[in-house]
């Protein structure tokens, strides 16, 4: 649990959605802190914005967009109901599920009936949520109820039963909830002028005593009356307004300006806010720059649930925050801090992410990782691991290479050639940059370091694929870390060099012979004929050619890793522009993912 919030004594446990967009079926285990990760458009604003209409602070009714449609369907029909289910549970202030309810508590109170218990005589709520489409309005209608049961199977959600005598599910019954939704478009610029927001909830009432705001509003009196009566141009505006009693019918009277709020209740509308660096001019935030509002539209949410559970009465009230892409218009140096500041909100709260330097920050067992399959959004979260396993995985993955969580699919492999070269063959495979298409390439550093990835993309259900050199001790450590991760030493997504051959030994062939000559050449050419030709007598003498070839690149990778990948894409024979062996790669990472092949 935070330390800076009182404890609500409760959780939500899980959600379940069920046709809501890409959500046709989807459960989530929430924790204290959630956060979803997952390429574009794989459901994370829609799983967001599921839980927003079904205990979000405001009302959200929705359209037949926001209902789920299979690729061969055409239109949504008519009797395709949206549910989406939440379970909770009573929590201790170690944040650990209890037992039961405590008695007598504020929870038990206002859920009443709707509390129930499990096959181990556990307390917990269950809220189902449905929107389904009224014939009569022309519309979708919401609908909440009280579940008896939790089905532990969620492929049996659907035969949960609802708790008739509990009745239905109220505003009151999910207010003390208090779940808000921050999308990526937040402006601190937007809440301060819209009279809904948390801003103004929290602004318009100060919380002054009847004595202070009588007197500070005599004040206000007497400083409009000062003002106005200094200025020539107010007491010309008033004496030609004065004339309004001419043309309503009423006796006459007089008009006053009054340049700032008279009423304590009404400065709210004029409340600024100002913000400079050290020695820089000072401007109100609404002229700053939107990683600036954004941010400050976070901290004023916190300063404003900080507020109301300081304010309420322990375990009263259960803050949830959702909050979308933190790192909106943020330098990633500024990403890596605003974690901290999101961990100090008070709550549960679940945040969705595209930063690697974000997700670094966070405990990679509260991840949830989103992608589609197909047109379906499918959800997974690690596996359970060792102490031991996560801190490699955060050592050797998170702080380095977080970027893999975001991907599409991930191939792995040991050398720097092959993080030089592979990327190469891949953009003149698919005529089109790895990058754009979602595919990351990641060197592991050695073929001892294969785990802490492998463990990772198989948690997460990401395609993976490892190109690997093909030296005996190599296969074996492979061989042994897929046991770890349940994989076949005949897997398919393992490509290994045939004939226990290194990635430079693999790519130094006689077919490819004279094409790596001249790369060698043009490169070590100091842009001078005679030279050039002098390099060329030199290696139409060497007696094993292929050899020297091989010393010569295996010496310096760096220099040719990626000039040997170019020089093999473009030669003429479309046969030999890919190596046997990354063409099948390629083809497999091809079909598994849906990519057009060459």
């Amino acid at each position: 649990m935070s330390n800076n919030t009182q404890a609500s004594g409760i959780q939500v446990i899980e959600v379940r959605v069920r046709n809501f967009r890409s959500l046709k079926q989807v459960d989530v285990k929430l924790d204290q802190l959630t956060v979803l990760i997952g390429e574009n458009n794989s459901g994370k604003t829609g799983f967001l914005e599921a839980l927003f209409t079904a205990i979000g602070s405001g009302r959200r009714t929705i359209s037949p967009e926001d209902i789920y449609l299979a690729p061969s369907e055409n239109k949504v029909p008519k009797d395709r109901i949206v549910t989406i289910d939440i379970l909770i549970r009573p929590i201790d202030n170690e944040g650990k599920v209890r037992e039961s309810f405590p008695e007598g508590s504020f929870w038990v109170e206002r859920w009443g009936y709707g509390v129930s218990q499990d096959d181990q005589d556990n307390d917990f709520v269950a809220i189902r949520t449905q929107m389904k489409w009224d014939t009569t309005r022309g519309e979708y209608i919401t609908e909440r109820k009280f579940l008896q049961d939790w089905q532990t199977d969620p492929n049996n959600w659907n035969q949960s039963i609802v708790k008739e005598i509990a009745g239905i599910v109220t505003f009151s019954n999910i207010e003390p909830l208090s779940f808000y939704l921050m999308d990526a478009k937040r402006d601190i610029q937007d809440e301060m002028y819209d009279r809904n927001s948390f801003w103004h909830k929290l602004v318009s009432n100060p919380g002054l005593t009847d004595e202070k705001v009588e007197s500070l509003e005599n004040k206000l009196a007497e400083l409009n009356e000062d003002i106005t009566k200094s200025s020539e141009v107010f007491q010309h505006i008033e004496q030609s307004l004065d004339e309004l009693y001419q043309t309503v019918a009423s006796d006459q009277g007089s008009v006053s300006i009054t340049p700032i709020a008279r009423n304590l209740r009404n400065l709210s509308k004029g409340i600024d806010i100002t913000f400079a660096t050290k020695d820089a001019q000072t401007f109100p935030l609404t002229r700053h720059g939107m990683g600036t509002r954004s941010l400050a539209a976070l901290l004023t949410f916190r300063a404003y649930t900080t507020w109301k559970q300081r304010n309420a009465e322990v375990g009263t009230i259960h803050p949830m925050l959702a909050l979308e892409e933190p790192e909106a218009h943020l330098h990633p140096q500024a990403q890596r801090s605003l974690f901290k500041q999101i961990e100090d909100i008070p709550g549960q709260r679940i945040v969705s992410t595209h930063s690697p330097y974000i997700a670094s920050q966070a405990d990679i067992s509260s991840f949830r990782h989103f992608r589609k399959v197909g047109a379906d959004t499918v959800v997974t979260q690690l596996k359970s691991l060792e102490l031991e396993d996560k801190r490699k995985i955060n050592q050797m993955v998170m702080s380095t290479r977080g970027e893999l969580l975001y991907a599409r699919a991930v191939v792995l492999f040991e050398g720097i050639t092959e993080e030089q070269a592979l990327p190469v063959f891949a953009e003149k495979y698919w005529d089109i940059s790895p990058n754009a298409l979602g595919i990351t390439f990641i060197g592991v550093e050695g073929f001892k370091g294969y785990p802490p990835f492998l463990k990772l993309v198989s948690s997460f259900n990401i395609p993976w694929y490892l190109f690997s050199d093909g030296e005996d001790n190599t296969r074996d450590k492979i061989y042994k870390d897929f046991q770890l991760i349940g994989e076949p030493e005949n897997s398919s997504r393992l490509f290994l060099i045939p004939e226990n051959k290194n990635f430079e030994q693999y790519i130094v062939s006689e077919e490819y012979k004279d094409v790596l000559i001249n790369m060698i050449i043009s490169l070590k050419n100091c842009h001078n004929e005679q030279h050039k030709q002098a390099l060329e007598r030199e290696w139409n003498q060497k007696v094993d050619p292929l050899n020297d070839i091989y010393q010569e690149i295996h010496k310096y990778k760096t220099v040719y890793a990626k000039s040997l990948a170019e020089a093999i894409t473009n030669i003429g024979d479309e046969n030999l522009r890919f190596p046997s062996l990354i063409r099948n790669l390629f083809e497999k990472i091809s079909d598994d993912i849906g990519l057009q092949k060459r």
